[in-house]
């Protein structure tokens, strides 16, 4: 059960990050930051809302799932998707080290959520391994 609650801490930290990573773009505007993607057209895209639902609501289901759900499903589920967002994270880290690189907040929250990620894999990994001795 342990391990249970601290996959679920994982993936809901992640998800505040996530939503904290968003702020800190939003809060540029205060400074006169222009953040308008070129050539958008004041609509937001589809591919914009699944990625949100890919990256927000689907860890917010895991970690819910976590808290009440053991089965090798969702185990295997947890530990993909925590390296999928893991490869992502580690991508998005350097492209705004590259292009960024005077973002100090946003590298610094950039480089905590890798870091979560990095314990949330270890943790479903540790976790599904001990699933399968226990069979």
């Amino acid at each position: 059960m342990q391990s249970q609650l601290r996959v679920a801490i994982l993936w809901f930290l992640l998800v505040f990050c996530y939503l904290l990573h968003g702020y800190y773009h939003l809060a540029e505007l205060f400074f006169g930051v222009d953040i308008k993607t070129p050539d958008a057209k004041g609509v937001v895209p589809v591919s914009a809302h699944l990625f949100s639902v890919c990256i927000e609501i689907l860890p917010l289901a895991l970690g819910l799932l976590s808290l009440y759900k053991m089965g090798k499903w969702l185990q295997w589920t947890s530990f993909i998707f925590a390296i999928v967002l893991g490869l992502l994270n580690i991508a998005h880290l350097g492209g705004t080290i590259a292009q960024e690189a005077g973002e100090i907040r946003q590298l610094a929250l950039l480089a905590f959520i890798l870091i979560v990620n990095i314990l949330l894999i270890r943790e479903t990994n540790r976790q599904r391994k001990g699933s399968a001795a226990a069979e």
